[in-house]
């Protein structure tokens, strides 16, 4: 790898870095100064060395991720609970559309700051779900998690963002 080639490596790993980070960091709210963060120190370390020999430029960015990620949560150290084995299953139909539902820019920051306000988990598999675009089966994999945890929290989310805000907005379209 080469400084000239930053943007190239930078395109190149982006969303899988994205990926890495959201998974592994402590806060969701940190996503997007851990990823500018990281990609910051890559640049360094190639202004740096001029030339860097890396087998996997992937592997090596999650490393320095990594390190971002422990700086971050030295500063705002939590308990992170992750349930793998919630006993009560609830059915909910998915007739709940968080774009069709949120389409001004003040809805959806109502809707972010609800979402931040959740546990760890439930932030987490909403980013990768909405933001990111991942499927639930993938979701369970990489937070290590039954697919039924994933909809669930999935969907009782939803309902309580229909319940809390859904008033304030749904009320912008009528």
């Amino acid at each position: 790898m080469e400084e000239k080639d930053f943007e190239e490596i930078y395109e190149g790993t982006y969303l899988s870095t994205l990926k890495f980070i959201t998974i592994h960091c402590y806060h969701v709210s940190d996503i997007n100064d851990i990823l500018q963060d990281t990609y910051v120190e890559l640049y360094k370390i190639l202004c740096k060395k001029r030339k860097l020999k890396v087998e996997n430029k992937q592997s090596y960015i999650c490393g320095i991720a990594r390190n971002v990620i422990k700086r971050y949560g030295a500063k705002k150290k939590d308990v992170i609970s992750l349930a793998n084995d919630e006993k009560e299953e609830i059915e909910v139909a998915d007739t709940f559309d968080l774009e069709q539902n949120f389409m001004h820019k003040q809805d959806v920051q109502k809707v972010w700051e609800f979402i931040q306000k959740k546990d760890l988990v439930t932030s987490k598999i909403f980013y990768l779900y909405f933001v990111l675009g991942l499927k639930i089966m993938e979701i369970a994999q990489e937070l290590t998690l039954n697919e039924s945890t994933v909809k669930n929290k999935i969907y009782r989310t939803q309902k309580e963002i229909q319940k809390q805000l859904g008033k304030d907005v749904i009320g912008n379209d009528e």
